[in-house]
């Protein structure tokens, strides 16, 4: 098969928030694809390798290469019919105004409080961290994964005062949602699901754990309990109720990235 019909390829970090926006767009377009998910740290190479930057995700489909989360959404919406478009016309300043602040904010201060969480507990978690990741990543994991919670905490800047900031910044955002959705419409800029609904319903993962995610998330019971108990408290927030509506009407089902393993 050629390079040029071959079908999509989409780089991931298969618990990436910010990758599920991607993947969340390709799976309601109907668009078939192949993710290639990659452990933390190895995942810089990849998306190099793919013809990215340093981050995931990243798309190549048809020749071209489209690094950023953003972009994709953009690059799925030229393929989908009117009706259907995640930048209707009628609302695009709108909803590219909310996806930026979202992906300026609440998708960096969910991660930050989402890792805070959960690096102390990497090795627990590795069951779910490592869905779909090549075994020769598995291996590294098992021998090199006490590394992840050092070099992640430098790269993203990760301590407690940060985390308490973190936590902070999201319940504001979600309050802001709260406050859009307060006057009944069904979506953040109205009646139509948007760009915006994607990505708030993708980012605010880091913080919802939702069951409906594109790649295995933990239990709640997982998690260390002071961390539970605020999943449970946003979960149950106006914002928090608005996104489990959208896995539930929205988000196809998560593809079969295998067997998380123990």
């Amino acid at each position: 098969m050629s390079a040029t019909t071959a079908q999509p390829r989409l780089v991931t970090i298969p618990i990436s928030h910010f990758c599920e926006k991607a993947r969340w767009a390709l799976d309601r377009a109907q668009i078939a694809f192949v993710e290639e998910p990659h452990l933390q740290v190895v995942h810089i190479w990849k998306a190099r390798r793919a013809g990215g930057g340093r981050t995931v995700p990243v798309l190549v489909a048809d020749g071209e290469v489209v690094a950023d989360s953003t972009a994709i959404l953009e690059w799925v919406d030229r393929r989908l019919p009117p009706d259907k478009r995640l930048y209707p016309q009628a609302v695009d300043e709108e909803v590219r105004r909310i996806e930026s602040w979202l992906d300026e904010g609440l998708g960096p201060d969910g991660r930050l409080w989402m890792y805070h969480g959960t690096l102390p507990v990497v090795r627990t978690m590795r069951q779910w961290a490592l869905a779909g990741v090549p075994p020769l990543e598995r291996r590294a994991f098992r021998m090199f994964g006490w590394a992840l919670e050092p070099f992640i905490r430098r790269y993203l800047g990760v301590d407690a005062s940060a985390a308490r900031t973190a936590l902070a910044n999201v319940d504001q955002a979600f309050d802001e949602v709260g406050a859009l959705l307060g006057d009944g419409r069904r979506f953040l800029t109205g009646e139509q699901f948007t760009a915006a609904d994607l990505t708030f319903g993708a980012l605010s993962a880091a913080v919802l754990m939702p069951e409906a995610y594109g790649s295995p998330l933990p239990p709640l019971d997982a998690f260390p309990e002071s961390m539970a108990s605020e999943v449970r408290r946003l979960r149950e927030h106006p914002a928090g109720r608005f996104v489990a509506r959208l896995y539930a009407s929205e988000r196809r089902p998560a593809p079969d990235l295998g067997t998380p393993v123990a």
